[in-house]
Parts: structure tokens; C-alpha cells; sequence
């Protein structure tokens, strides 16, 4: 039987695949740091997560300027494609505590006065306006981190209609805000008041991000119920004390990981998507044909086994894989920290599509494997030589130049001349394709494989004659 041959044609094919899907991958890295494809999918799940639409932007902006998030950036300008679930859960816990001790709802309520201000025509006033404006958010945080009451409520009211009889012009602006601010204020009140019969108001910490919780109920209402639903709401945060603090965070670091496990997963389809496209054009641009491939392996052996004995030499000298830096999951797993293939930030930049292509035919040509399109010079009866003839003057073939540097027409010899062919082409190219799109580490196991298993009998051919 051929089972030799066979197992010596697999290992052959799946070398050149091997080598395909390393130059498809070189090509994925290439896009996708051009397009920046892992910080917005990132920054696009975060969005999703933290509300979605406009809301989830808001909220997405404030998490990405926090110290810890911002931290992991190595610069100003770059996009960060990797976030610590503990991190992300860490940031999103001190912006719900700062949402309450900044009184967000106040600021929100307060923007069309803010916007009315900065747009005042006489700088004296407008200074005032802005100071007074200041003075009056100072005493809202000032109030919403203390302990409430109705007085100090009041007396916030107080100085908010003040600040409109100060400037008349901000009148209209600030009554509407003023209904905004008193519904706000005394449902903290109400949170102050049953906390305190319940005896839940020692624990600092626990109250911030109760009150925090409230004040994000305004400014960012889905956020606001997904942190609540994942918190199991304040009052029990405040039966259980630090221990539920810690399995809250970690509720929330799961809710990261489970949303990026879902972006890895689409990133990954895309992957394969975008490597079949790039394994597709890169076979139609060198004309790699498995199926011709596999041909000429088959009749020729020792061809075959020269191949054969470059895929060992490989696999000798790479016993990890292929060193590339694949399309990887938008996160590592929970509480692993980042590796060279999964950079917190969009800094590598990978060699050019040019380069890639050139060192894939060299490392081709060095296989020996018949590929490349062969280009014939002939006779064009004295017509112009064009890609796109118009007219009776013209034919169509590849202007180039002969070995004396006179100007000649040229055509693709090897291209298929029927349809037959044509066809069987065509499946030898969408074959190298569909190999691309697996990956190299797929290939390099299997070929690991091949050839051990090659390796566990000698060839019939190898035998020292008896």
C-alpha cells in the first residue's frame, strides 16, 4: 500500500499551510493595528456594559480617565486592548462612591445653567457667575457627603434661588433645575433616614457607595441597575459588611470576564474570517494550489521528501510553535496578568504587507513546491500590449521586458485552459484559503503529530538493504 507516501504528501501540505497561515496571520496583526480593532471592540463592550449608547460613553469616558485604568496605558494617545477585570471592578466601585460625595445629579441638573454662564459676553460678570456657580456645587458635594437632613437641604435651596435673583438672565435655567435637585436630595435624605434605623450608618465606605448608587440613578440609569442587580442592593451590603464588599467586587469582575469572553469569541470568528480572505488573495496572488501541490508531491518523491525533512528541521527547531502574534482574546483570563501577545495598550507594530509577502515567496521558493504564475512572452503582431484593451489595437497581456531590456508583451502560461481546470484551481485556491483561516498553531500541531507518527516506523525506502 501508499500509507507511507500518503502520511509524506499530508506532512508536505500541511507545511506549505503552515506557512501560509503564518504570513495570513502577519497580515491580521498588520489590520488589526491599524484599525485598532481590539481597543474598540473593548471600548464598545465596556459601552455596552456600562449602559450602552450615549449613557454607556459617559460612563465608559470616566472609567477609561480613572487612575488605575489610565495607568495602564503607556501613552497619552494609545488605546488600551487589555483591561484587569480586578482593575476595571476596582475603578467602577470608586466612580459609584464618587458619584455620591460629587453629587452628580446636582451637576447634571445644573448644566444648562453651567453652559449659560461660559457663555456670558461680560468677562467682570461672568467670573462672578463662574465663583458663585463653584461655590454652589461645593456646598451640593459638601451636603451629599455629610450626614443629610432637611435643614441642610433647605439652606442648599436657599442658595440656589439666591444665585438666580443674583443673575436674573440664569433665572429660567435654574427653576428647572431646582425640581431635579430637591427630588435628589430628599431621597438621600430617605436613604440617610432608613440607614439610620437600621443602624447602618457607621461603615463609611458602605455608605458612599449606597449613596452612589442613588446619585447614578439620574445621570446613569441602566448602569445604575445592572450595579444594583449585581450588588444585590446597599442594604445588604450593610448586613454583611466588608466580606460583601469583596464578593460584590468579585461579582463584577465576573460580569467583565463574561462579557469578554463573549467579545473573544466574536473577535475570534472575525479572525477566521478576515485569515480565509487574506489566505485566499495571498494563494491567488502566488497561485498556491493544494490541489497542484499535492500532485506534483505525490509523483515526485524526492521532492516530497525534501519537503518531509524541512518540516522535521522545523519542528525540531521550534518545539513551542510558531513565534507570531496571533489575534488573541480580548482578555487573558481572570487574574492572569498580560504577556507579550496581549499588550495593554496598541504599541507593536508589525512588519508591512510587503515585507510579509516577499518572505513568503522566499521561504516558498526555498520549499521548491511548484507555485507562482509563469509568465511567457509572445507576439503581439504589432498591437499595444495592455491590462484593459478598448479597441482592435490593443491585446490584453502584461507589459515587461526581455533579458535585453527591450519591451515585450507577456501572458500567464499556466493559466487554466479549460473549464475543468479552471474549476480544480479554483478548489486548490479555496482550499489554502480555508487552511489560512485555522491558524498556524493549528497546523503546526497536527504536523507535530504527522510526523511522529512518520517517525514511529522507518520508511520502507530508508531500510539498509539485508
Amino acid at each position: 500500500m501508499y500509507l507511507q507516501e500518503i502520511l509524506e504528501v499530508a506532512i508536505g501540505l500541511v507545511f506549505i499551510w503552515l506557512v501560509i497561515s503564518l504570513a495570513a496571520m502577519q497580515f491580521q496583526e498588520w489590520i488589526a493595528n491599524g484599525f485598532k480593532w481590539r481597543a474598540k471592540g473593548m471600548e464598545g463592550a465596556i459601552r455596552s456594559m456600562l449602559g450602552g449608547n450615549q449613557e454607556g460613553q459617559g460612563l465608559t469616558d470616566l472609567l477609561y480617565k480613572h487612575p488605575l485604568i489610565a495607568g495602564l496605558s503607556s501613552g497619552t494617545h494609545k488605546k488600551l486592548s487589555y483591561i484587569p477585570a480586578n482593575k476595571f471592578a476596582l475603578a467602577l466601585f470608586d466612580i459609584v462612591m464618587t458619584a455620591g460625595t460629587e453629587a452628580w445629579p446636582v451637576k447634571h441638573a445644573l448644566d444648562d445653567v453651567k453652559t449659560q454662564v461660559e457663555a456670558m459676553s461680560n468677562p467682570e460678570q461672568k467670573k462672578l457667575a463662574t465663583e458663585d456657580f463653584e461655590a454652589l456645587l461645593a456646598t451640593a458635594r459638601q451636603i451629599a457627603s455629610t450626614q443629610l437632613g432637611d435643614a441642610a437641604v433647605d439652606s442648599l435651596k436657599m442658595q440656589v434661588q439666591n444665585y438666580a435673583e443674583k443673575y436674573p438672565q440664569l433665572k429660567p435655567a435654574i427653576e428647572l433645575a431646582l425640581p431635579q435637585i430637591d427630588s435628589y436630595y430628599q431621597g438621600l435624605v430617605e436613604e440617610q433616614r432608613k440607614a439610620a434605623s437600621a443602624g447602618q450608618g457607621k461603615d463609611l465606605t458602605l455608605r458612599q457607595i449606597r449613596l452612589g448608587l442613588l446619585a447614578m440613578e439620574s445621570v446613569y440609569p441602566n448602569a445604575k441597575k445592572a450595579l444594583n442587580s449585581l450588588l444585590t442592593g446597599a442594604e445588604e451590603y450593610v448586613k454583611e459588611g466588608e466580606q460583601a464588599l469583596a464578593t460584590g467586587r468579585k461579582q463584577v469582575e465576573t460580569w467583565f470576564d463574561d462579557s469578554m469572553d463573549r467579545l473573544s469569541g466574536w473577535y475570534k470568528r472575525k479572525a477566521q474570517f478576515i485569515a480565509f480572505g487574506i489566505g485566499f488573495v495571498l494563494a491567488i496572488f502566488l497561485n498556491v494550489d493544494s490541489i497542484n501541490v499535492a500532485t506534483t508531491l505525490w509523483r515526485e518523491p524526492t521532492l516530497r521528501q525534501a519537503i518531509v525533512a524541512q518540516a522535521q528541521a522545523y519542528v525540531t527547531e521550534n518545539p513551542q510553535g510558531p513565534a507570531v502574534t496571533a489575534m488573541p482574546a480580548a482578555t487573558p483570563e481572570a487574574g492572569a496578568a498580560p504577556d507579550a501577545s496581549q499588550p495593554t495598550a496598541e504599541t507593536t507594530t508589525p512588519q508591512s504587507p510587503g515585507k510579509t509577502v516577499a518572505e513568503l515567496q522566499k521561504e516558498l521558493q526555498a520549499l521548491n513546491i511548484p507555485f507562482g504564475w509563469e509568465l511567457t512572452a509572445f507576439d503581439t503582431g504589432g498591437k499595444q500590449c495592455t491590462f484593459i484593451p478598448t479597441n482592435d489595437a490593443q491585446v490584453f497581456g502584461f507589459p515587461g521586458k526581455n533579458e535585453l531590456g527591450e519591451p515585450v508583451c507577456k501572458y500567464i502560461s499556466n493559466f487554466p485552459k479549460d473549464w475543468s481546470s479552471g474549476l480544480s484551481k479554483f478548489f486548490g485556491l479555496l482550499m489554502t484559503g480555508a487552511a489560512a483561516a485555522q491558524g498556524a498553531p493549528f497546523w503546526f500541531d497536527i504536523l507535530k503529530k504527522l510526523i511522529n507518527v512518520r517517525s514511529s516506523g522507518p520508511n520502507p525506502s530508508e531500510k539498509p538493504a539485508g
